[in-house]
Formats: structure tokens, C-alpha cells, sequence
């Protein structure tokens, strides 16, 4: 699954020779991209499957998924763009493949809540070893759903908030 609006639908554009490589690789399976977003793929050369944005349905049209994709160039805009993607990814119970950019090498823990991918052939890797071991990616799922609600919850993230506040408020 790739989620995602018309302003970030060049990154996905970008991974779609690589996503083409992983399903001719993948011959039991079939791989099919769900989109979600205010846009659809219909040229794209794999199997896509758009779905309306709709704050509604969102994390469950995650949650029903198998692997969230979150691939970016490294330019200066990228470097310093947030991690929502991977975050709700990762609270959606999914392993995520992403590039080595800017936050995702915080967010990411290699080879335990998900892989990075810094080239066309190791996206291709990194969607051939996810999409063959069910196990794995459940166990990834699962250990990157815990890590986002242990370290980026509300109530974590509003008791950092407040640490912070306290402490400037007493310097």
C-alpha cells in the first residue's frame, strides 16, 4: 500500500520501475498496489487498486494491507519531510520498505520494523523477501506497531511535549 496525495504522487511515480521489477519476480503471488489517495495510477505498469482518501476509512484500508511503501529521492526538500507515512504505516500493524531518507532512518529499524531500500534492485529485494514470508512480516508488523505506540502515541507524545515545556518554562 502507498497513501499519499497528488503533491507527494512523483515518489511513488518514481518506484514504479522498481514495483514492476518485484512482480515479475513474485510468480506466486500477485502484486497488486493499493493506492490511497485523491488520485489513481490507471498507466501504472502493475496491477493497481486506487482508494479515496477518506479520513473515515483510512487505517483500516492500511490495516488490511501487507507492506507500506514509502519511497522518496534524496534532495533537500525530502530530507527534511516527516515520517507521517511510516508512522501510520507502522501504527497500521505493517512492515514498511523505505528509502534511506532524511527521518525513515529514525523511524525504520532495518531489518526489525521494516527494510530500507536505496536502490531499484533493493526495492526489488526488499518486496520479494516481504511478500514470500508472511511470518516475517508479521513478526515486522507487529514489533513496528508496538515501537510507534510506545514512542509516538498522544499521551506520549503530549508527556514529551510537556517535559519540554516545564523545562523551558524553568530555564
Amino acid at each position: 500500500v502507498w497513501i499519499g496525495s497528488s503533491a507527494t504522487r512523483k515518489y511513488l511515480e518514481g518506484a514504479l520501475p522498481a514495483l514492476k521489477l518485484a512482480s515479475e519476480k513474485i510468480c506466486d503471488q500477485a502484486l497488486q498496489l493499493k493506492i490511497v489517495a485523491d488520485f489513481d495510477l490507471p498507466d501504472a505498469p502493475i496491477a493497481t487498486r486506487a482508494v479515496p482518501w477518506n479520513r473515515h476509512t483510512e487505517a483500516a484500508e492500511l490495516a488490511s494491507a501487507h507492506i507500506g511503501l514509502a519511497p522518496m529521492p534524496l534532495d533537500a526538500w525530502t530530507r527534511g519531510k516527516c515520517g507521517l507515512k511510516v508512522l501510520q504505516y507502522m501504527a497500521a500493524g505493517l512492515p514498511v520498505i523505505a528509502s534511506p531518507v532524511g527521518v525513515h532512518l529514525d523511524l525504520v529499524d532495518d531489518g526489525l520494523t521494516g527494510l530500507l531500500a536505496d536502490s531499484p534492485q533493493a526495492w526489488v529485494q526488499a518486496i520479494r523477501r516481504l511478500g514470500r514470508n508472511q511470518a516475517e512480516r508479521d513478526t515486522m508488523g507487529l514489533v513496528a506497531q508496538q515501537r510507534a505506540a510506545e514512542q509516538f502515541a498522544v499521551k506520549v507524545t503530549f508527556a514529551k511535549l510537556h517535559q519540554s515545556l516545564v523545562q523551558l518554562a524553568a530555564d
